[in-house]
């Protein structure tokens, strides 16, 4: 059965699919796709362009980044992928450094490892966790592996005299503190507002660490993209996860103004498919109508494909280069 969405040939084709589009979409779109965002002062590196870039998330990042490392490398950037699948604003900012995870207290034996308990960040849901840095001055790894686990395993990485800890004692990651100071992208807590993982499901927190990890790295002189987030495929309209989305998205739009990427706006505006090269169907407008994000966006209901990936690489791209954080396009 051939694909419902067809790359677009003729502009024929493409003045047909217009016939189709529900006034309100087309409205809300202007008729000419997301409306172009203000561009606010905001200065690069007081040494130059940044030397590295990072992006902080969970399953849309870990996807997007396949997208965003060569967008780095042509910029002669490093590039880090802090997307982790599954995992919740808890665990994201965890490895990133600005709310660390504090263990409850314990013995770091000689050698070898030992799990801990923290209230920074449940162990019970299936998202695997992996980072390296430090606890108590000792550097290791702290680890969870995929399902629900007691606690993070530290494995220290060289042999030493046994260390007890105190409760409140943090984790210290090195990846986080490694890019802090170059461009950091982050999508943080969509797992959290879906309702279907182990932490907070308040929007007012998630705005509320955001806020905190860009203020962290801001203080390291680095520079932040806050990238909002989308309503998954065929989501009813009454349910709560898209209020908490809402008020995410309008609540980081008016602070970060140019600096917020606003994903939501991206796939629901008709300018996506000619952007994308691609026909919508009746399924993908009567999606984008409803407010979330279309079938032909889509690898399943939460998780962008190929051209939403591509779509999205493109926005915040051209966002760094408006922001003047890298070259202008030549």
């Amino acid at each position: 059965m051939p694909s419902r969405q067809q790359p677009i040939r003729r502009r024929t084709a493409l003045g047909l699919a217009l016939v189709a589009v529900p006034p309100a979409l087309w409205w809300a779109a202007g008729g000419r796709g997301p409306a172009p965002f203000p561009v606010g002062p905001h200065p690069g590196p007081a040494g130059g362009q940044a030397a590295t870039m990072a992006c902080w998330g969970s399953s849309t990042v870990a996807g997007i980044s396949a997208y965003m490392e060569p967008t780095a490398a042509a910029y002669n950037m490093r590039y880090f992928n802090g997307g982790a699948g599954g995992q919740t604003a808890e665990q994201i900012l965890a490895r990133l450094g600005s709310r660390p995870a504090r263990m409850d207290g314990g013995i770091i034996p000689a050698s070898g490892s030992v799990v801990l308990t923290t209230g920074s960040m449940s162990a019970a849901d299936h998202a695997p966790f992996a980072a390296a840095g430090t606890l108590a001055g000792i550097p290791g790894t702290l680890v969870k592996p995929p399902g629900a686990r007691s606690g993070y395993r530290f494995t220290r990485h060289r042999p030493g005299h046994p260390r007890r800890i105190a409760a409140g004692t943090p984790f210290l990651p090195d990846k986080g503190t490694e890019f802090r100071t170059g461009i950091n992208h982050l999508n943080i807590g969509k797992n959290n507002l879906t309702g279907r993982r182990q932490g907070t499901t308040d929007p007012e927190t998630i705005i509320d660490w955001t806020i905190g990890a860009c203020e962290w790295i801001s203080a390291a002189g680095g520079q932040v993209l806050v990238w909002g987030h989308f309503v998954n495929t065929y989501t009813p309209e009454s349910r709560p996860v898209r209020e908490r989305i809402v008020r995410v998205n309008l609540a980081l739009k008016e602070r970060y103004g140019s600096r917020f990427v606003d994903v939501q706006a991206l796939v629901t505006s008709f300018g996506i498919w000619a952007q994308a090269g691609l026909l919508p169907s009746w399924a993908d407008l009567q999606q984008q109508a409803r407010g979330n994000k279309p079938p032909g966006l889509s690898g399943d209901r939460a998780h962008l494909n190929e051209h939403g990936y591509e779509a999205l690489r493109q926005l915040a791209d051209g966002r760094m280069r408006e922001l003047g954080w890298v070259p202008p396009a030549a």
